[in-house]
């Protein structure tokens, strides 16, 4: 059986807009992904013990996605009051970030470096595991993930 799901392009914008003084400043920009036929969405609790949101591998299951087809991905702190730690693993080091109640944080691409002394690039390794942690009570999280097509 054939596949019916056609891919299509992801278009993410960005917009920024503060006005002072009577005056506008920002800008709006857009990125777009071609071909793109996987979606995950999914709104899920973040507990005040160690949460993972999925893996990236080579094989695309259940919390997983190949980490070749990563196109975009985005959570969003959902709670009002709480913040969350954010953690990208890449097999070896973890990279934390703060999201703050009502904060997003995105990725266009799985590849990073972490370097512990924080002065000298090495090489990209890619993402391979992000997971979470809730810093007082539980937080809501609403995560979009956008992957290249699937095989049929």
């Amino acid at each position: 059986m054939a596949s019916t799901v056609t891919a299509s392009t992801a278009t993410i914008t960005i917009s920024e807009n503060i006005v002072l003084n009577g005056v506008s400043y920002g800008n709006s920009i857009a990125k777009t992904f071609e071909s793109q036929g996987e979606v995950i969405q999914r709104i899920m609790s973040i507990g005040t013990a160690f949460t993972e949101i999925f893996n990236a591998t080579t094989l695309d299951g259940r919390g997983q996605v190949v980490v070749n087809d990563w196109a975009y991905f985005r959570i969003t702190n959902l709670d009002d009051t709480n913040f969350l730690t954010l953690r990208l693993y890449d097999s070896t080091d973890s990279q934390f970030f703060k999201i703050e109640a009502g904060e997003s944080f995105f990725l266009m691409s799985p590849e990073i470096d972490i370097d512990a002394s924080g002065t000298t690039f090495n090489a990209f390794s890619d993402v391979n595991e992000i997971g979470a942690i809730a810093d007082t009570a539980q937080c809501d999280v609403e995560v979009l993930m956008i992957t290249a097509p699937f095989s049929s």
